[in-house]
C-alpha cells in the first residue's frame, strides 16, 4: 500500500519544488525560453505548457473529489501519454512566452488551492479508478515531481550547449 501524506507535508512540497523550478526558469533569457529541441522538438517553453495542461487535469480530479463526483474527468480518453503530451504540444506551441509563463503561474496557484480544499483523508483515500492508488501521489506526479522531471531536462540541455 502507497504511504499517506499529512496535507501540510503535500503543500510544503509542492511550494519547494514550484519555487525551484521558477527559480531555474529566471535565470534563462527569452531565447533559452524558446529555442527548440530541449527534448525532441519542444522548447523549454514548451515544457512550461506541458507542466500546465497536466496540472490542469490533475484540478479537474480533485474539484470532482471536492464535489463528491462519482466519475473522474478524463479529456482524453483512449489516448496514450504520448498522443496526450503531443495534442497538448500542438495546442500550446503558437502561444507567446508571457502567455504561457502567466499560465503556469496561474495553474499552479489553482492546483495549491484545489489541494487546500481537500481534507487528508480525501487525498490519502485510495480511488478505484487508480487501480487503487491515493489521490496524492497523482498530485505529487503533476507538481514537485513532474518539476523535477523537466528541471533534470532543461539542465540536461543547457550543459549541452556549453560544450
Amino acid at each position: 500500500m502507497t504511504e499517506q501524506i499529512a496535507k501540510t507535508e503535500l503543500l510544503r512540497r509542492m511550494q519547494d519544488g514550484y519555487e525551484q523550478f521558477t527559480a531555474l526558469l529566471a535565470t534563462l533569457s527569452e531565447e533559452q525560453l524558446t529555442t527548440p529541441h530541449v527534448n525532441g522538438k519542444w522548447s523549454i517553453k514548451d515544457n512550461i505548457a506541458h507542466l500546465s495542461a497536466w496540472q490542469k487535469r490533475v484540478i479537474a480530479v480533485l474539484a470532482a473529489i471536492h464535489n463528491k463526483e462519482t466519475t473522474l474527468p478524463n479529456p482524453t480518453p483512449g489516448l496514450s501519454e504520448d498522443e496526450i503530451n503531443e495534442l497538448y504540444y500542438q495546442a500550446n506551441k503558437e502561444r507567446s512566452l508571457s502567455d504561457i509563463q502567466n499560465e503556469f503561474a496561474t495553474v499552479y496557484q489553482q492546483i495549491k488551492g484545489a489541494v487546500e480544499l481537500l481534507s487528508e483523508e480525501e487525498l490519502n483515500m485510495p480511488l478505484p479508478q487508480w487501480k487503487d492508488q491515493p489521490v496524492w501521489p497523482n498530485i505529487a506526479g503533476n507538481t514537485f515531481e513532474h518539476y523535477q522531471e523537466h528541471t533534470q531536462i532543461i539542465q540536461n540541455w543547457l550543459a549541452s550547449q556549453q560544450v
